[in-house]
Parts: structure tokens; sequence; C-alpha cells
């Protein structure tokens, strides 16, 4: 195929154009789908309870937030999590534990629920739900009593829990997930729940750690239903204290927090392949893809339909009148008539230059004349000179031997190279 080159780079830019878009990971999906928490950042900050996000480069004091909030981790990393965010492992759960005691700081934990292939299918099925055992092998790195999940078959449950803030309001749940009552330890107090089970509990080993079985009370999908929006301003108001001002923290990566407040000043950050990943997330990806889309097009117009860019037309008359130029004088060659050719370069050159004095209209042989009088008023001897073997050339050069024709050719060239044939300027 004559033009395949050009066609495989544009299907491997189309390609490239295409893995930008649909598959490079996009760090905001989670926080914006069904399962992610922008919801209850919003909804907090609009019912003036600031909140503050976890970010891998900056560390959070623990004097500086009232509540914290993240997700009990799974160890086969079945639940679904933010992509990319760091695993947070038996070590996380140790130091959740020991910053909530040691430093007084109210720790919400919720369970996870919802399988990772939620946000794939973009539907919720009962096959898409963690399996319990799971969690209870996770549950039990944070408290060794036997604390057990249910969960009630399929349909929405609801409640109307109260939070001891006020009227209750009425929940709404599809899977409802709670702890079991039978298994709470002695030490072990339900906080709020439904029918079917306990919602929030805290131990009073670790009174400042609380768990919430059914994290769809938060997630972006469960605060649409019924009044789950404001049973989740009520829950956050109640475990982080009413006159409390400083922010929420949504913890989505379970690293360690700051014994004091960070000073203001530059930090020096460890590079790794991760960050170099943050140039293609979302939206810089849909960047990414149209540049090489444009990219592909242009080279497709450029190279594939017109073909390669053609010369300018002024520099194919120039190689044109080379060619004929160089064609004549190896034909005069040939023939044996050197000094004839010699006549006709030193005519054309001297035309070239009343040309370039006079302007484009003086190359014939008034302009020549025009040029010798000219050079006659500014050096009277010289330009006599050039007359002179100039015209011996063009007059007499096929009748003059080798040695003649060379020696006058020298003459015309020197006396050439002594005239000034600059155009003269206009007076002001």
């Amino acid at each position: 195929m004559r033009n395949a080159g050009p066609l495989v780079i544009l299907v491997a830019l189309l390609g490239l154009a295409a893995l930008a878009l649909f598959w490079l990971p996009r760090g905001g999906d989670f926080d914006q789908s069904p399962l992610g928490s922008k919801g209850l950042q919003l909804w907090l900050e609009a019912k003036g309870i600031s909140v503050v996000r976890s970010n891998t480069h900056v560390t959070r004091a623990r004097s500086q937030i009232s509540l914290r909030i993240l997700s009990l981790p799974m160890s086969n990393g079945e639940a679904a999590a933010p992509a990319g965010e760091e695993h947070t492992g038996d070590a996380a759960l140790e130091n959740w534990s020991y910053e909530a005691i040691n430093h007084e700081l109210p720790t919400l934990i919720t369970m996870p629920k919802w399988r990772g292939s939620v946000l794939r299918d973009g539907i919720a099925r009962q096959s898409d739900l963690v399996d319990l055992t799971d969690i209870h092998d996770a549950l039990g790195k944070i408290d060794p009593s036997d604390f057990r999940l249910d969960r009630h078959g399929p349909g929405f449950e609801e409640a109307q829990p109260d939070l001891g803030l006020g009227q209750p309001v009425k929940i709404a749940l599809y899977e409802a997930q709670t702890f079991d009552r039978a298994s709470l330890p002695r030490r072990c107090h339900e906080l709020a729940g439904m029918p079917s089970g306990a919602l929030v509990v805290q131990c009073e080993d670790n009174p400042f750690v609380y768990l919430l079985s059914d994290p769809d009370l938060l997630n972006n999908h469960g605060l649409a239903l019924a009044d789950n929006a404001s049973f989740a301003v009520s829950l956050v108001t109640l475990l982080r204290g009413a006159g409390e001002k400083r922010p929420v923290y949504l913890d989505t990566a379970g690293l360690p927090l700051d014994s004091e407040k960070p000073v203001d000043e530059g930090r020096t950050y460890e590079r790794s392949a991760s960050d170099f990943k943050r140039f293609f997330a979302y939206p810089l990806s849909v960047i990414w893809g149209v540049l090489l889309v444009v990219a592909a097009i242009c080279f497709w117009r450029g190279v594939y339909r017109f073909g390669p860019a053609l010369p300018e037309a002024s520099a194919n008359t120039e190689l044109s009148k080379t060619a004929a130029i160089e064609a004549t004088a190896r034909l005069l060659r040939l023939s044996g008539n050197d000094g004839r050719m010699t006549g006709q370069f030193v005519l054309h050159l001297l035309a070239d230059k009343a040309q370039l004095v006079f302007g484009p209209g003086a190359g014939n042989e008034a302009g020549i004349e025009r040029l010798f009088q000219r050079l006659a008023r500014r050096d009277q001897a010289a330009a006599k000179a050039l007359h002179s073997s100039a015209q011996a050339l063009i007059d007499r050069g096929h009748l003059m031997t080798r040695a003649n024709l060379h020696r006058n050719l020298e003459i015309f060239r020197k006396s050439l190279e002594q005239d000034d044939f600059r155009p003269s300027r206009p007076k002001i």
C-alpha cells in the first residue's frame, strides 16, 4: 500500500487519544460517583461546617481538626475506594486508635459495603456487596470482640433514629447493613439505630472511636434518600460538639496525623511515578486527548490527503533559468564556441548590473549605455577600461585566441570589481 506509513501513524495517534480519554485513571471520579463523599463535603459546608480533605503531600495536625471520618480498610482491596490512594493496613488502624485515645480526637470509622464493580457497572446488585466475613476480619483488628454485621435482604428499610439533638429524622437505606445488637459487648453501646440493628456504636475503652455500620448514610447516593442528609449533619454535630469551629477531616489516605501544627514554610517532597500520573489525571487527560486528535487530523491532511509540500513558484523559475543557462553553456563548449559564450556572459552580466542600478526595465542596450555613462561621471578611467574590455569580448570574443580571451576576461573582471553598482539614493 503506497500510503500505509502515514495511515499507521494516524491510527497510533488516535489510539493514544483513546487511551488518554478512557483508560487513564481520573482521580476525581470516585468523589463524584454514587459511593464518593463530595456530596457530604458540600452539604456540611452549606450548613456552616467547614471541611478539609486528605492530601498525601500535606500533613494535618490533630489540633487543627474536630472530627476525623475515614473508612475501614480491606486487606483484599475489594471495597470501592478512590483510585491510587495509599494502602491503609494494620499499622494505620493502630495509629487511628492511638490518636483517638491519646489526643481525644473523635474518629468516625465507616464499615465498607460495596465492591468496586459498582463503579464500573453503575448498578448496585446483591452480588456487588462486600462479603461480611471479610468485614468481620478487618473489624477484629480494631476490637477483638465478636462484632457482627447483618444485612436484611433486598429492598429499602426506613427508620427514625434519635440522636438526642431534637426531633428524629426519617432515614432510608437500600440493603441496610447494621450491627447485630446481640453481638455488642457490654462495654459498647448504641448511639443510633433502626429496628433491624444498630447503626452507630461507641465502646467505653475507646470513647473517641465511633463505628458506623452503613456507609450509605454518608456517601453521595445515600444522602439523596429520605432525610439521610439531615441525619448526617446531626451525627457530625453530635460527634464533634455543637460549639466546635474546627473543620471536619474527610480522610481517604489514612496516614498518621502530625502532633503539632505544621510550620508554614517550604517543604521538600519525594517525587514518585504517582506524581507523574497527575499530569494525565482528569481533566488533563481530556486535554491531552483533544491535542492528540487535532495533531492526528493535521498530520493526515498534510501528509496523507494533500501529499508533500510543493516548492515555491519563484524557486521553480530560478531553477529553470539556471538549467537553461547550463545547457546553453555546455552546447557552446561542445561546439568550440567559448568566445561566443564569454561574450553572451558579459552582455548578460552588464544587463543584470543595469537592472540592479536602474530597475527591472533597464536590462537592454540603452540601460547598459546609461550604466557606462553613470560610471564615467564617477571614474572616467575605470569606466573606459571596463567599456573597452566588455566591448572587445562581446564583439570579437569568438575571434580571439584562448590566451587573449582569458586576458580580456581578467581585465573585465578586475574593472568590474572596482566599480560601485549600488543604486544611488535620492537627495532629501
